[in-house]
């Protein structure tokens, strides 16, 4: 499961979709209306969350401020799913990735974000992926080796929902032997032998480098174009109203 891209192209690639998806979605407001418009009435959680801190306070709001995981609490409501589908499939350019993924990562408490992060270094979203190692082949979107899935036939390493559920399977064991997302990518990536007797290679940390990349970018623009389109209905939103209230 190691990465099969160029960093520079990966990157490139990545800054592309973000570019395309954000002009489809703001395309579909017509061009009299400012982005401005759409999202004046929106401040980040975080933002929200920190500007009750003040500098005395870094220390614990450092350590104990949550990461806000607006996909899965979207994910979770009906009335928001549509709006989570539709902006992943857009990413992805592939709804039943789109879809396998969100599906998958939410069962096994996995962080969608981190899952899709994961993806598209892996593969770029690509069923089809393909990689023949010196002893080994990795295929399919989470480049899925023959060596640790030698129950799976040929076939099943290409079908989207088979691939999705056991890379993300193999991603939540990582998360659980690793005890975070920066040790379970490297968990995924070198092996959990290699990570637990300290021989990460460099190329590793490379690897964790990019998808955590990934990852922050994919939340916040995700934040940006649907949390805050949907901002007085927000699911998190209205947890916080609720707390406010019985406080």
């Amino acid at each position: 499961m190691e990465s099969r891209h160029n960093p520079s192209i990966v990157f490139s690639l990545f800054l592309f979709s973000v570019l395309t998806l954000t002009l489809n979605i703001y395309g579909s407001y017509g061009l009299g209306t400012s982005i401005a418009a759409i999202t004046d009435t929106y401040i980040p959680l975080e933002l929200r969350t920190m500007s009750g801190f003040s500098a005395h306070d870094f220390e614990s709001s450092v350590k104990n401020l949550p990461r806000t995981d607006h996909v899965s609490a979207y994910y979770a409501d009906p009335d928001k799913r549509p709006a989570v589908l539709s902006f992943f499939a857009d990413l992805t350019g592939n709804y039943d990735v789109a879809d396998a993924i969100l599906e998958e990562s939410t069962n096994h408490g996995v962080a969608p974000a981190l899952a899709f992060a994961l993806a598209f270094e892996e593969s770029g979203f690509d069923p089809g992926a393909y990689n023949k190692n010196s002893s080994s082949v990795d295929r399919g979107i989470f480049q899925l080796n023959s060596t640790s899935f030698p129950g799976l036939k040929v076939e099943q390493f290409y079908d989207i929902r088979t691939n999705v559920r056991f890379g993300i399977n193999h991603l939540a064991f990582c998360i659980k032997q690793g005890g975070n997302e920066v040790a379970a990518l490297a968990v995924y990536n070198a092996g959990l032998g290699r990570v637990t007797t300290g021989g990460t290679p460099r190329r590793t940390l490379d690897y964790i480098y990019r998808i955590i990349g990934y990852r922050d970018r994919l939340e916040a623009l995700f934040e940006a174009l649907v949390v805050a389109r949907h901002a007085d209905s927000s699911p998190l939103v209205a947890m916080q109203l609720s707390a406010k209230a019985t406080n």
